[in-house]
């Protein structure tokens, strides 16, 4: 789902700036957004296995900005500069997503502990189950 939301912000920020014209509307459309993608993320992964503050997942909103600076109304040629500086900075916000990606769902190569963490390492439920499963990597077993 966090892809889904992250791949309609790049597509609303681009509509927006490219064909529309309207650079706040992208702005305020890729912020709301990825604050979205930011939830998702921060609910889904547990902050010990990578899930603390995922600077790049702000990529849409990063887009926001540089397109309004390639588009605005008064273009020179050092904020057409910067603008694509920040570009190359968000290819390599995308690379450092793949490997955040990679290292949280690879799979543990520790025993998983089968007690449930909202219950403080205690199983709170005896008549259902509280047990992880073990194909879930170890970053979603919360």
């Amino acid at each position: 789902m966090m892809h889904l939301i992250m791949a309609f912000s790049y597509w609303i920020t681009l509509h927006n700036v490219c064909e529309l014209g309207m650079i706040w509307c992208s702005n305020l459309g890729a912020a709301g957004l990825t604050a979205g993608v930011w939830i998702m993320f921060r609910m889904d992964v547990l902050p010990e296995h990578g899930g603390s503050f995922p600077i790049e997942i702000g990529g849409p909103f990063v887009t926001s900005i540089t397109l309004g600076m390639m588009y605005g109304h008064t273009v020179n040629q050092t904020m057409m500069n910067i603008a694509r500086g920040i570009a190359a900075v968000i290819i390599l916000m995308h690379v450092a997503l793949c490997f955040r990606l990679y290292s949280v769902a690879k799979p543990a190569m520790s025993r998983a502990h089968h007690t449930a963490k909202e219950a403080g390492g205690r199983l709170f439920n005896q008549s259902g189950s509280c047990d992880s499963p073990s194909w879930l990597p170890s970053a979603f077993q919360h």
